[in-house]
């Protein structure tokens, strides 16, 4: 069994990336908040790069999500269906959904917009209605990445 240490959204999806075996984990970019505050040219043209002319998601990767002990999903903002030419005032916005206690190593995750989609969902690493240290995955059929999350 693989022990995964639990960071923000960005970092464990880049942990897993290599572990997973039965599933995809999408090409994916990530930044602090800090980052984007000194250069956000320099991090948009490294998106440009990296991800060409792809629509994008633009993702919440707060400290305050996703942890071992909570989950937070949803609290903060992310955006679908992004065009290069909005990647500016999106993830402006995704950070302003941090609030006033926003730290600077909060991270945004850029990741490109699936196609073809036939199955999405997310895993648990215990139940998300009782507390108890079992595996549980949701998951939808279908086109539709947005039905469980």
């Amino acid at each position: 069994m693989v022990n995964i240490k639990f960071s923000s959204k960005a970092k464990t999806l880049l942990a897993i990336k290599e572990i997973v075996k039965s599933a995809k984990v999408p090409k994916l970019f990530f930044f602090t908040v800090e980052d984007w505050f000194k250069d956000k040219s320099k991090i948009i043209r490294k998106i440009k790069e990296k991800f060409k002319k792809d629509i994008l998601a633009v993702r919440s990767s707060s400290r305050n999500e996703d942890q071992s002990i909570y989950s937070n999903a949803g609290k903060f903002l992310s955006l679908l269906n992004v065009k290069i030419e909005n990647l500016e005032i999106s993830i402006d916005r995704v950070i302003e959904s941090y609030g006033e206690d926003k730290n600077l190593l909060d991270e945004i995750l850029i990741q490109p917009m699936l196609k073809n989609i036939i199955r999405s969902g997310v895993a648990f690493s215990h139940d998300p209605n009782t507390c108890s240290p079992y595996r549980v995955i949701n998951w939808s059929e279908g086109k539709s990445s947005t039905k469980v999350t």
